[in-house]
C-alpha cells in the first residue's frame, strides 16, 4: 500500500513522521513491505518545516505530487493556527493547495485530521458524509460546511474514501484502524506493546482545547488565570478590565483575535473546562463542583454544561473518567 505523507508550508509534521515509524514497525512486525511511505506535496519543490510556525528546522522535498495516480492514500497533517479566525486566513492562503487536492483522484483515500479536516471539507469530498474535527473548531465548521455530517464527540470517523480525526494526535487512530484492518489485531497489539502506544480515545472532551490552546501573548495569560481563580456568577468583562487595569474594547478584540471567540464565552469556556476536569478527576457531587466554581446555582450550572457540552454533568463524568 503507497502513502504520500503531506506536506505543506505552516504544517504540522510531527505527526506524519510519527504515522510513518508506526508503519514502518507493522512492515518489519510481517516481515513484508505492507506499507511504502513517501513524502508528497502540491509539487516537488522543497517545503520549509518550522516548529510553532516559526523559524525553519529543515526543507521536505516531495517525492511525488499529490495527483500521482499510484497512491492508495493521502495523509494529510494540520496546521499551524491559534483560532477560528487564523484558519479563515490560512484557507485563503492555501488556495493553490486546496486547488490541487479537489484534483485528486477519487480512488485515493484521504486522512485528513485536527485543522486538516477544514482543508478536506474545503474540497468538497466531505459533503453527505459523516466527520469529526476537534472541538474548538465546532461552530465555524457547521456554519461553513452545512452539508458534512458533523459528529465531534467522535475522536476518529472511518469512511470509505475519507477519515477524518480530531487534534494534534489524530493520526494515531488513523494508523491503528490501518495497520488492524491490513496485518491484523495481534500484529497491532504487539506494535502497540512495543511503541508504547497511547489506547486513542473514542470520545472527544468538548473542553480539552481550553487548556491546550496556545495562549503565548502574556496578556491573554493573564485573562485565562483571572477566569480560573474567580467565580463563575462573578466573570464579567468589566471586572476583568478592571482587574487587569485595560478597557473593556481592548480585552475583548484581544480575545477574539486570539481565540475566535467572544470574551464572554472565552471565560464561560475556560470555567466549564475546570468543572469538566473535576468531574473525570475526582468524585465530588455535581451540585458541590458546581458551588466549587462559583457558579450561580447548581440547575444553572447543569443547563449550562449540557448546552455546551451536549452532556449532562453526569453523562460527561461517565464517558470520560479515568
Amino acid at each position: 500500500m503507497k502513502i504520500g505523507m503531506c506536506v505543506y508550508p505552516g504544517c504540522v509534521v510531527s505527526g506524519l513522521f510519527a504515522f510513518a515509524e508506526m508503519l514502518e514497525v507493522a512492515n518489519q512486525r510481517t516481515g513484508k513491505k505492507q506499507f511504502e511511505t513517501i513524502w508528497v506535496g502540491q509539487n516537488q519543490e522543497p517545503v520549509p518545516v518550522s516548529v510553532g510556525g516559526r523559524e525553519t528546522v529543515v526543507s521536505i522535498v516531495p517525492r511525488e505530487s499529490l495527483l500521482d495516480k499510484s497512491l492508495d492514500a493521502i495523509l494529510l497533517p494540520g496546521f499551524w493556527t491559534q483560532g477560528q479566525l487564523q484558519v479563515e486566513t490560512s484557507l485563503a492562503a492555501y488556495e493553490g493547495l486546496l486547488s490541487t487536492l479537489k484534483e485528486v483522484p477519487e480512488a485515493t483515500r484521504v486522512w485528513a485530521y485536527c485543522s486538516s479536516v477544514c482543508l478536506l471539507a474545503e474540497t468538497g469530498r466531505l459533503d453527505n458524509q459523516l466527520a469529526t474535527s476537534t472541538w474548538w473548531m465546532a461552530d465555524y465548521l457547521q456554519k461553513r460546511y452545512r452539508t458534512v455530517g458533523w459528529r465531534f464527540s467522535q475522536t476518529c470517523i472511518i469512511e470509505p474514501a475519507n477519515t477524518t480525526a480530531s487534534g494534534v494526535n489524530g493520526y494515531l487512530p488513523i494508523a491503528q484502524d490501518l495497520i488492524a484492518s491490513v496485518c491484523g489485531q495481534e500484529v497491532l497489539r504487539d506494535i502497540v506493546d512495543l511503541m508504547v502506544v497511547p489506547k486513542p480515545e473514542t470520545n472527544s472532551q468538548p473542553f480539552q482545547f481550553i487548556s491546550l490552546m496556545s495562549l503565548e501573548d502574556p496578556l491573554m495569560r493573564q485573562v485565562y488565570v483571572w477566569v480560573e481563580n474567580t467565580p463563575a456568577k462573578e466573570l464579567t468583562i468589566t471586572a476583568l478590565a478592571r482587574q487587569l487595569n485595560q478597557t473593556e474594547r481592548t480585552l475583548a478584540r484581544k480575545v477574539k483575535l486570539e481565540t475566535g471567540l467572544s470574551c464572554a464565552q472565552f471565560m464561560r469556556l475556560v470555567k466549564l473546562h475546570q468543572a469538566g476536569e473535576s468531574l473525570i478527576y475526582s468524585s465530588l457531587p455535581v451540585s458541590a463542583i458546581s458551588d466549587r466554581f462559583g457558579f450561580s446555582d447548581d440547575a444553572a450550572f447543569r443547563r449550562t454544561f449540557k448546552k455546551v457540552s451536549n452532556y449532562t454533568p453526569t453523562e460527561y463524568r461517565q464517558t470520560f473518567r479515568r
